[in-house]
């Protein structure tokens, strides 16, 4: 959010020759819910066995992630048990992925924040 503030101009003479939409930011106090998005690099492709897959996301908190691989509610493999949450990961396939399998990267600390890729 910009909020305008007057400025003094015998302290700062040439505020007065900036644009009028120009401000100053203060932080907002609204706290965003932490979540995680997930997306393939191109298109709904299934990972191959032994194939090299990138699993993409972003994140708006800190801290390291957990990724997983599930077909319903049952886990199919601990594809990272703990991994810096930089966005990217290279996983290899060591089994045959079926279309309707999900990925799903959960925050390590709080495992109620998560995002999920559906294959």
């Amino acid at each position: 959010m910009i909020v305008s503030q007057l400025s003094n101009l015998q302290e700062n003479p040439t505020f007065r020759h900036l644009p009028h939409y120009l401000g100053f930011r203060k932080k907002s106090t609204n706290q965003v819910a932490p979540k995680i998005l997930i997306a393939q690099p191109v298109g709904k492709v299934l990972p191959k066995k032994d194939q090299p897959f990138l699993i993409l996301w972003r994140d708006n908190f800190g801290g390291d992630v957990s990724i997983k691989l599930y077909d319903g509610n049952k886990l199919i493999q601990n594809i990272s048990s703990r991994t810096a949450s930089d966005g990217v990961y290279e996983w290899t396939a060591r089994i045959s992925v079926t279309e309707g399998y999900f990925i799903r990267i959960s925050s390590w600390k709080d495992r109620n924040i998560f995002g999920q890729l559906q294959l």
